[in-house]
């Protein structure tokens, strides 16, 4: 099931009937854990990686775009996975340099 987030959520969790309104060409990340964010204009939509059932907490931090799976939020919290692992925003600037 795909969970659809405003671009600029609060870090709180997203349930998957959340919508927001894309618009414009599209970009697609993959998480560590499998999932892809796709972003739009100003939003995104998370699709779980295979056989994931998760919800997603979204925040924006100086003015980069982290998603973080339910099952990897007390890991980054604890210090024990680095929050970058899902910086959508850095990710997406390193995969579109590799592609020029």
């Amino acid at each position: 099931m795909a969970a659809l987030l405003a671009g600029a959520a609060a870090a709180a969790p997203v349930p998957p009937s959340a919508a927001s309104a894309s618009t414009g060409t599209s970009n697609s990340v993959t998480l560590i854990t499998g999932d892809r964010v796709m972003a739009a204009g100003n939003g995104f939509r998370v699709v779980p990686g295979p056989g994931r059932q998760v919800d997603f907490t979204s925040q924006m931090r100086q003015g980069h775009l982290y998603v973080i799976p339910s099952d990897a939020r007390t890991l980054v919290a604890g210090g024990m996975l680095d929050r970058r692992l899902f910086d959508v925003t850095q990710s997406e600037r390193t995969r579109l340099g590799s592609a020029a």
